[in-house]
């Protein structure tokens, strides 16, 4: 199901663990989808289509209700300069909401899944901070 397209106030959302995911990962790895999805709610995004605004606005929504979304894992590509985008909406989500949810950050790179911390995610925000060895 498509993310932006989901009530934010859904049986499927409320209380439940959520799977945030680039689009194209169900189709070009089907078996790390089935993987991740098998035990969370799946939600699709892709920020070639959607601006982040108005994902940010949507998570935010569903992290204030009375019965939030248990937990959030995200999964993108690694690389991509528009999937990024989805990390950064739930952290700016959680920010603005105050939500103190568990979120997991993955990419897959090369047919591997990794994961990333959410300190990680905050400092790809700051290419200033940086530092390059």
């Amino acid at each position: 199901m498509r993310l932006l397209e989901t009530n934010a106030g859904s049986k499927m959302v409320q209380g439940k663990d959520l799977l945030f995911y680039s689009v194209c990962i169900e189709n070009e790895h089907p078996d790390i989808f089935r993987e991740f999805s098998e035990v969370r709610t799946p939600l699709w995004a892709c920020l070639e289509l959607e601006h982040i605004n108005m994902l940010v606005y949507k998570i935010a929504c569903m992290l204030r209700l009375d019965e939030p979304p248990r937990s959030i894992s995200i999964l993108t590509v690694d690389g991509s300069p528009h999937c990024i985008q989805l990390h950064y909406a739930v952290e700016e989500a959680k920010k603005i909401s105050g939500s103190d949810i568990e979120v997991r950050h993955f990419v897959l790179s090369k047919g591997e899944v990794e994961e990333v911390s959410s300190q990680t995610v905050k400092k790809s925000r700051y290419l200033g901070k940086l530092s390059l060895d």
